[in-house]
């Protein structure tokens, strides 16, 4: 006889999601944008890819998007741009967000 709970769990496993789900979409853009940082050079497929993935570990999709968006923002100058760099709140993201990535990259050997 089969278990109800072994059933449900067989059913589910389709449906998890990992927290390491990026979109796909988002890890290219991540790759593209890390390769022409780098000169474009073909090696750093291999190793943005992996900082992508290290960054997907460390932080989950939604605080990804956020801290990623106010790093970028921070760093652009214009009036509306001080929202990003006024806040003590942003800042502290930003800076989390810069300390992953660091991370990241030194785990790729991404200089």
């Amino acid at each position: 006889m089969v278990r109800p709970v072994i059933i449900a769990a067989v059913l589910l496993v389709p449906f998890a999601v990992s927290a390491e789900d990026y979109p796909t979409v988002d890890r290219v853009q991540y790759v593209l944008e890390c390769m022409k940082k780098h000169e474009g050079k073909y090696e750093y497929v291999y190793k943005c890819s992996c900082a992508i993935d290290q960054i997907a570990k460390a932080l989950p999709y939604d605080a990804y998007v956020e801290a990623a968006s106010v790093a970028r923002y921070s760093g652009m100058g214009g009036e509306r741009m001080n929202v990003f760099r006024d806040s003590d709140d942003m800042r502290a993201l930003a800076k989390k967000w810069r300390t992953v990535e660091a991370e990241a990259n030194k785990a790729c050997f991404i200089e």
